[in-house]
């Protein structure tokens, strides 16, 4: 294995292990916040961030992506010596989007909570967050240089002290606010994520610091490229900023559309929290080790892009896809299976159950997805990515008006199922266009579906389905023995094909 390659996978495992990780505190920890605010305090909860994401997508407007391209690029043609100057332009860039971020946030809280979420409670939440936009604005500049260095350790330490220094710091605040109403537990959530994002800024750009002294070598003082970093990142900017809009219309729009169709505003809350708040974010869990790799075909990308190596880059792809199919089958089989105790036991809730269920089938698409977009973005297809995005959200938008009041809450999750698929197809057929890539169906859909299949056939006889009555201990020992024979499985069945085909091209051979 090439020096290269050794070290793409040893910082893709890292981030993994470290992803893994934070996602299982964090799936916990989100267990724990509702049950300690309810599912209605969840629904709110979820509706604040809907808000704070766009204001969070204004402050960093690009810049990290772009910090990570443009490093790359640089270390790719041979020139990191003007890594330095990247990096003045980007600050002054994030600075500016997060101070004028923090200034629409803070002063913008009681228009956007009464009129906007429609919910005055919401205001105090959102004043709490907006000072948290400058540090994260910056803090995203040292992310993306750290990735396009490929020292992506110095981001996996802030990951892993920020998760815990949020959890701690959540836990205590919402505690002592406990029994005092929604409104003082989720303005307690929210100072949570406030500190931390202040913490964590101060934590990497100390790291950067570190970096800069130890490994890299920049000339200092250099004039700032905020022209070059500007270029990049507002097309970035534009569509994150329209996307997040209509997302924000979506989602405000769910509650009101579910009111419409004849819940009361506590089951519209409920149920919006439910599959947003809860499904999805379970849905989302097992994507870490892709999420991790992916993040790392940006900078590999970028540099065979700058150096002109097309056939690297259509295997790169080709194996990216391949890799990331089989997992998706596999993943989506084995949650489908436990769903019903999966919502039990983490969230206890039957809706909750019923909804993975329903989402495990778009696993597959969703995941491809978020590889292709890496890869796309690696190439510098934001563009294309930007209407993409756009006409997505729009779409979206269309359809959440029209389906929820007619079919409720599950109206919402066939507009997620459709929306992934519209997004899937258009980024695919642009990456065959510009990269190229092969896909074996046979080695990456029928051998993980056969392996998934048999090890979920042979838990149910082994193990009895317990449903709403299953305990954690219970639920573990099933899913990782499921884990090991589905893995037995895939081993097994593809050295089968494997023999197969050597002794086809023998035969071809003589």
């Amino acid at each position: 294995m090439s020096s290269s390659k050794y070290k793409f996978f040893k910082s893709g495992a890292m981030l993994t292990a470290v992803a893994l990780a934070m996602r299982t505190v964090s799936m916990f920890f989100g267990a724990f916040i509702s049950r300690a605010v309810g599912a209605e305090g969840t629904g709110i909860y979820t509706l604040v961030m809907t808000v704070y994401s766009f204001a969070v997508t204004f402050a960093t407007s690009g810049i990290s992506l772009t910090v990570t391209r443009l490093t790359a690029s640089r270390i790719g043609d041979g020139r990191p010596s003007e890594v330095g100057r990247i990096l003045r332009g980007a600050l002054i860039y994030a600075s500016v989007f997060g101070a004028l971020a923090t200034l629409f946030l803070f002063f913008g809280a009681d228009f956007l909570g009464g009129a906007v979420l429609g919910d005055r409670r919401t205001a105090q939440s959102l004043k709490i967050l907006s000072f948290s936009l400058v540090p994260i604005a910056l803090g995203s500049v040292f992310s993306g240089y750290f990735v396009g260095v490929k020292r992506v350790g110095f981001n996996a330490a802030v990951q892993v002290a920020g998760q815990f220094f949020k959890i701690i710091l959540t836990v205590i605040l919402v505690t002592r606010v406990s029994g005092e109403g929604i409104l003082k537990s989720v303005s307690a959530l929210c100072l949570g994520i406030t500190f931390t994002e202040i913490v964590a800024f101060v934590f990497i750009f100390g790291e950067y610091l570190f970096d800069r002294r130890k490994n890299t070598k920049i000339k200092a003082p250099c004039v700032p490229e905020i022209k070059e970093v500007a270029k990049m990142a507002l097309p970035l900017a534009f569509s994150a900023y329209v996307r997040s809009v209509l997302l924000n219309i979506e989602h405000i729009l769910i509650p009101r559309k579910l009111r419409e169709s004849g819940e009361s505003e506590a089951e519209a809350y409920s149920h919006y929290g439910t599959l947003h708040g809860m499904a999805l974010p379970l849905i989302l869990y097992p994507m870490s080790p892709l999420s991790s790799f992916s993040g790392l075909l940006v900078p590999e990308f970028a540099e065979d892009m700058a150096a002109g190596r097309n056939d690297r880059m259509k295997r790169i792809a080709s194996d990216a896809l391949n890799t990331t199919l089989s997992y998706a089958v596999i993943t989506a089989t084995l949650i489908y299976m436990f769903a019903e105790e999966l919502g039990y036991v983490i969230y206890d809730s039957y809706d909750a159950g019923y909804y993975i269920s329903t989402l495990a089938l778009v696993i597959p698409i969703m995941y491809l997805d978020h590889v292709t977009d890496s890869i796309l973005k690696g190439i510098g297809e934001q563009v294309f990515s930007m209407w993409v995005n756009i006409t997505d959200s729009c779409l979206s938008v269309i359809l959440v008006w029209f389906l929820i009041p007619r079919m409720g809450i599950m109206g919402y999750a066939l507009v997620i199922v459709i929306m992934e698929g519209y997004n899937f197809l258009l980024s695919v057929w642009r990456l065959q266009k510009r990269v190229g890539f092969s896909i074996k169906p046979l080695e990456s859909i029928v051998i993980p579906l056969l392996s998934s299949v048999l090890s979920c056939s042979l838990t149910g006889m082994l193990f009895d389905l317990r449903g709403s009555t299953a305990s954690a201990p219970h639920l573990t020992l099933k899913i990782i023995f499921s884990v090991c024979i589905t893995v037995a499985s895939f081993v097994l069945f593809s050295r089968i094909q494997n023999n197969s085909n050597a002794k086809k091209l023998k035969r071809k051979a003589k």
